[in-house]
């Protein structure tokens, strides 16, 4: 019994803690710009890997993503004591960049559904790093983005990053 409230306890006293903190960051308390904006870019980069959407159909990201490709996931590997696993996709299509038939990126575990084998897959890599900020799995929801690429590629063709 004792154990049981304990654990109740300690369960409502965490509760308070994330929600007074989370209250704090939505109200701007004691947290800098720059702090601020680097959670707001880690929710985006976690929305957009969830269904690319307008990240694709934007020609500022174009111009600025170093790969944009889509195509059929080879191999997944963890990467040891990390939390991340290793994705060599077959690249079918590239939009923009390229390089090459395959290509390798790290993937966060952790929140995001896992790609498997054989997963058709439309990526977006930043200009720096191998994670990509935009992953969209399966055709059906693929098949929109390559409307909204298509699109905006003209424009983007045009823009200079920065």
């Amino acid at each position: 019994m004792r154990t049981a409230l304990g654990a109740l306890a300690a369960a409502a006293a965490a509760t308070l803690v994330v929600g007074a903190g989370g209250w704090l960051v939505a109200q701007g308390g004691g947290a800098s710009d720059t702090a601020a904006g680097k959670a707001e870019a880690a929710s985006d980069s976690a929305a957009d890997e969830r269904g690319g959407g307008a990240v694709f159909g934007d020609p500022r990201y174009l111009a600025c993503a170093r790969l944009v490709a889509e195509g059929t996931v080879l191999a997944v590997r963890p990467v040891p004591d990390s939390g991340r696993e290793r994705i060599t996709l077959e690249v079918t299509r590239a939009y923009k960049g390229g390089g090459g038939d395959r290509v390798t990126f790290v993937r966060d575990v952790a929140g995001r559904p896992r790609l498997h084998g054989g997963d058709r897959v439309l990526i977006g890599l930043p200009p720096v790093g191998d994670h990509p900020d935009a992953v969209v799995v399966g055709e059906e929801d693929i098949a929109p983005e390559r409307s909204r690429i298509t699109a905006a590629l003209p424009e983007a063709r045009t823009l200079d990053c920065g």
